[in-house]
């Protein structure tokens, strides 16, 4: 019973963490185990990865300091979490995707109804915002929406030809240093870590990673070639990887600059969050190439139907970050 109370919490912790605007360590705080897990994910740390691979030497005494190592990060518990949230993840980033493919303006409007409204949560965490907070909130705009042209101008010059190195050293780094930053916000109450994915433009490409290799494997089994997924999962091998650094590192790093300088980091995350929103605008130009659709140039809306359901699930995500945000108030 208990095995499956903490995957029931894993699993909403992910549908939390998957959701911009709202935050997976709030829920933790909720369901009455985020002191346990903060504990746990703290303890994880550079002896965690000298201790896995020092299993690797076959020796009695390196696999009882690995068994020991585990006992100290509280690894079952951990895992049975991560069990969880993958599940809730798989099954998400299909409903996404399909939702991106389908009924994209709709969509985006309801993740810019989602972020708009969760601006008010780490608005409330600033304890003041002098000439300082400003400056570094308006240099987190600009950086995010730096980023934005950026993607931009690439998605109006791409041709066909260059699909095949459209994935550069660039993008893996972004994703990397995406990971590291969401793992850290997402343990972080009141923060979300799927916004700062938004923020950076990896978080749709993440999900339609995650769901291609879902589908992938799937095809492998039916006897298809294991090619078509190999980018993606090193994609989200790269994700992974700034994900453990963001535990290792980034998670230290960043709850000191909230200890010492808390209301600078809050209004840095609020810029990124207000730069998120232009590159959520859901009216867009769009392009095809080959089998790949980009977003382009910003639009005005039309007064027509579309713009009646966008405006429709803008108005539903702001009120379910305003019911989450309120449960927040009431727990703590």
């Amino acid at each position: 019973m208990i095995t499956l109370r903490h995957i029931i919490n894993g699993f909403l912790i992910g549908i939390a963490n998957i959701i911009p605007g709202m935050s997976g360590g709030t829920l933790a705080l909720v369901l009455g185990i985020y002191e346990r897990l903060i504990n746990a994910l703290r303890n994880i740390g550079f002896s965690t990865v000298k201790s896995g691979i020092g299993i690797l030497s076959f020796r009695v005494k390196a696999y009882s300091a690995f068994q020991d190592e585990l006992r100290n990060i509280d690894f079952k518990f951990l895992f049975l979490l991560g069990v969880g949230a993958f599940i809730s993840v798989v099954l998400s980033s299909k409903i996404i995707v399909y939702l991106l493919s389908t009924h994209h303006d709709a969509t985006y409007g309801f993740f810019f109804g989602l972020v708009l409204t969760s601006i008010l949560i780490p608005v409330r965490m600033l304890n003041r915002f002098r000439l300082k907070e400003l400056l570094v909130l308006f240099v987190a705009i600009g950086l995010i929406v730096t980023i934005e042209e950026l993607k931009k101008s690439a998605a109006n010059s791409v041709t066909v030809s260059d699909q095949e190195i459209n994935t550069t050293f660039a993008t893996y780094g972004l994703f990397l240093i995406s990971g590291a930053l969401a793992i850290s916000a997402m343990i972080l109450p009141g923060i979300s870590g799927s916004f700062l994915m938004l923020a950076f433009g990896v978080y749709f490409p993440l999900v339609t990673a995650i769901k291609e290799t879902i589908d992938g494997f799937i095809s492998i089994l039916k006897g298809n070639s294991i090619q078509p997924i190999l980018d993606n999962i090193f994609l989200l091998s790269i994700f992974a990887l700034g994900c453990l650094s963001g535990l290792l590192l980034f998670t230290r790093l960043l709850n000191l600059l909230l200890k010492k300088y808390r209301d600078l980091t809050i209004a840095f995350l609020i810029g990124l969050m207000i730069g998120s929103l232009y590159g959520l605008w859901p009216f867009r130009a769009s392009k095809t190439v080959g089998d790949n659709h980009y977003d382009t140039t910003h639009l005005l809306p039309e007064l027509n139907m579309n713009l009646l359901i966008t405006l429709s699930v803008f108005l539903v995500g702001c009120a379910i970050i305003l019911l989450f945000s309120r449960l927040d108030k009431e727990t703590g």
